[in-house]
């Protein structure tokens, strides 16, 4: 189009700058100025600075990669105006940028088109892998599709799964559905990497991902608290000890706990770790590692203590060696008992800090609707989803234990869309998997840290209440 419509203005935007650069400077200047047809049109040089990324044309046509910063609102943006407007990974980019920063710069004419009066007006192309169904991206899709099966010429969308690249001989199919055995690539992951389909939750979801996707709003996660921290913490814990295949995990969260002003707090997930085959003595001493060194504001240690979990809190009634690896200093730190035991809370300067968890029927009928409740509000928020930083992983801004937690959250989020809510033949309100070979370790012990913040808040409305506190202790939770 730029060689075609003489003075054409052609803007590339993506989620993040790179991204945009990358079509200039991987596919234009890589790729087609090997065609001498094309070279004999182009100014060069070719521009690939990351402040000014552009190819000009010998006619006046112009691309031009831009830097949309999603953190400041794509300001930055805004001068800058096209004719044609490509948005890469469209699903990334927020639907606030494109409807007020974005699409606004289209609607200015060619030069050509204001001397000779034509009717002329700006395209905007998405491209992008699919996503949820609770992305602004479908509702866009489904306008698009709408508009073209009603006969709008103005209007094309097209779906591309993998299948076609495998009829052109660009990658073998095979290759392509290993990924499937990834243990971080689900089936709905696969759906809308490969198969370009938008996926929603099951009707059955208790936890759909339409209440999901906007808790996925904390940027970054923590590796270990940051430096003057004044927030708690809360670590939780589901263990598992085998490592044969297709076995539970063991799966630790860190909560991080800001107080608001009605006794409740915002639950931010900020560190996720999952391990197959785990000792008991590694599992003991990873969270002692957690409360110790990288989260010492923690107040809490929440464990499952059915099954598997039974012996785990007894082998923090000791005390327990640290040496630094980096000085080789040994320091000592004293037992940690459970917090019902009052034996244990004698021995010598020890923390009765442990949350021993039996998940009962009563306990699942209150706090499953109490884990939907803090979606609902959204005072639970987990991190971003891994496409999100997936160009900062790859230009190394962030480590790989960084960008593992994103992928985490992917599959928690996978987990909790998987659950549903039936009666049991009794009668009796129970949480179970849709699909039943889909883990759910995440998801568990997410929920019980979330059952001790549930009494924090309950203490903390007393505190505030006083007498009318009853009224928050017994207030049905949402079903």
């Amino acid at each position: 189009m730029c060689i075609l419509y003489p003075g054409i203005k052609c803007g590339l935007a993506s989620g993040n700058s790179q991204q945009a650069r990358n079509i200039i400077i991987q596919k234009i200047n890589g790729e087609l100025v090997q065609n001498e047809n094309i070279k004999r049109e182009i100014l060069f040089p070719i521009k690939t600075g990351a402040a000014d990324c552009a190819v000009t044309f010998k006619n006046g046509s112009e691309i031009r990669a831009i830097i949309v910063d999603q953190n400041r609102k794509g300001e930055g943006a805004r001068s800058w105006r096209f004719h044609l407007l490509i948005i890469d990974e469209a699903r990334l980019v927020k639907d606030s940028i494109i409807e007020e920063i974005l699409i606004p710069m289209t609607k200015t004419k060619r030069p050509t088109a204001l001397k000779y009066g034509m009717s002329e007006k700006g395209k905007v192309i998405y491209i992008s892998s699919a996503y949820l169904k609770s992305c602004g991206l479908y509702i866009r899709f489904r306008h698009h599709y709408e508009q073209m099966i009603n006969g709008s010429s103005e209007y094309y969308v097209c779906a591309l799964p993998y299948l076609i690249g495998v009829q052109a001989g660009i990658f073998d199919e095979d290759d392509i559905l290993k990924e499937l055995d990834k243990p971080s690539v689900s089936i709905d992951k696969f759906d809308y990497e490969y198969r370009g389909r938008f996926v929603g939750s099951s009707s059955e979801s208790y936890y759909p991902y339409e209440i999901i996707t906007p808790c996925r709003n904390a940027e970054h996660g923590e590796l270990e608290q940051p430096k003057k921290s004044i927030s708690e913490y809360i670590i939780t814990h589901d263990v598992a000890l085998s490592d044969s295949k297709n076995s539970d995990n063991s799966c630790t969260h860190v909560i991080k706990l800001k107080q608001r002003s009605n006794g409740s707090y915002t639950k931010r997930v900020v560190y996720t770790k999952v391990c197959n085959g785990m000792t008991l003595p590694e599992q003991r001493n990873l969270l002692r590692e957690l409360i110790h060194i990288k989260f010492p504001n923690a107040i809490k240690i929440v464990m499952d203590t059915r099954g598997a979990g039974e012996a785990l809190p007894s082998l923090f009634y000791e005390s327990w060696e640290y040496i630094n690896p980096a000085t080789g200093e040994v320091t000592e730190y004293p037992p940690i008992v459970r917090d019902d035991d009052e034996a244990g809370a004698k021995l010598k300067d020890s923390l009765p800090i442990i949350r021993a968890i039996t998940a009962t029927n009563d306990f699942n009928d209150r706090f499953y609707p109490y884990m939907k409740s803090c979606l609902q509000d959204k005072s639970l928020e987990l991190l971003s989803s891994s496409e999100e930083v997936d160009q900062d992983w790859k230009e190394e801004k962030i480590s790989d234990e960084e960008y593992a937690l994103h992928r985490e959250h992917d599959a928690l989020m996978s987990e909790l869309a998987n659950i549903k809510q039936t009666l049991s033949e009794h009668n009796n309100t129970i949480y179970d998997r849709i699909i039943k070979t889909k883990k759910r370790d995440r998801a568990t012990s997410l929920l019980y840290g979330l059952s001790v913040v549930y009494e924090y808040e309950i203490a903390n409305k007393e505190k505030l209440y006083g007498d009318n506190s009853i009224k928050y202790r017994y207030k049905p939770l949402y079903n």
